[in-house]
């Protein structure tokens, strides 16, 4: 298992949306990482977390890898739609692929 904050971090990408809050997603080098995604398991899905915190394991074929939060903050939503459908993260599409929204509190 990959469980290192760098790789976490080439790992996700980070959108703007609304004021304070961060659309987080499965980068491109993420899945040059773990391959094909065959399962996500949630490690924190509310609340607050501070800057390193474990989001999800993204399981794939040749490596599952921890995603940790980028900065301190608030959950405000989580794609839950993952959890049926992790193949989703196999491909970028923004509206598909995201994973969190954090409020930068």
């Amino acid at each position: 298992m990959i469980d290192r904050i760098e790789a976490s971090a080439d790992a996700l990408w980070l959108t703007p949306n609304a004021e304070g809050v961060v659309r987080i997603g499965f980068a491109d080098d993420g899945r040059e990482l773990v391959g094909p995604v065959t399962k996500i398991t949630w490690q924190k899905t509310s609340g607050q977390v501070k800057l390193g915190t474990p989001l999800v394991i993204v399981h794939g074929e040749k490596e599952e890898l921890t995603l940790r939060s980028p900065f301190a903050g608030r959950i405000a939503a989580v794609n839950t739609d993952l959890v049926a459908h992790p193949e989703r993260l196999n491909n970028r599409n923004d509206d598909l692929d995201w994973m969190v929204d954090l409020v930068d509190d």
